[in-house]
């Protein structure tokens, strides 16, 4: 089952595996498709701003899938996702939105966009 604000998740990071979540971005609704060998998919992208002891904080790219040989179950993805223009501007709508961002973050992005 896919993890929720405030659950502990495991990404190892800079010596840490224990996080907390604090924020999550993610899809209305997930990417479905068939597929040859796995049949039918559901694949639910993710942000996650997450926080660990000392008050580092970072941002985790993980989805979530189901297919035909999971049952339908959605299990978690275990790599980086891959992920279209649209859904990766969708998530950062999202993660904007959620103030998943800092403020200063933001104002660097907003120029770099316009140069």
């Amino acid at each position: 089952m896919p993890a929720s604000i405030g659950s502990t998740v495991h990404p190892w990071y800079k010596g840490n595996h224990e996080w907390r979540i604090k924020g999550i971005a993610e899809l209305e609704q997930s990417v479905k498709y068939h597929d040859g060998q796995q049949g039918k998919v559901s694949y639910d992208p993710k942000i996650m701003l997450l926080e660990g002891k000392g008050g580092c904080s970072a941002l985790w790219f993980n989805y979530w899938i189901s297919t035909d040989k999971t049952g339908g179950k959605m299990k978690w993805g275990g790599g980086a996702p891959i992920l279209e223009e649209p859904v990766l501007l969708e998530l950062m709508r999202k993660a904007i939105r959620n103030k998943l961002l800092s403020e200063d973050f933001l104002k660097v992005l907003a120029t770099e966009i316009k140069n």
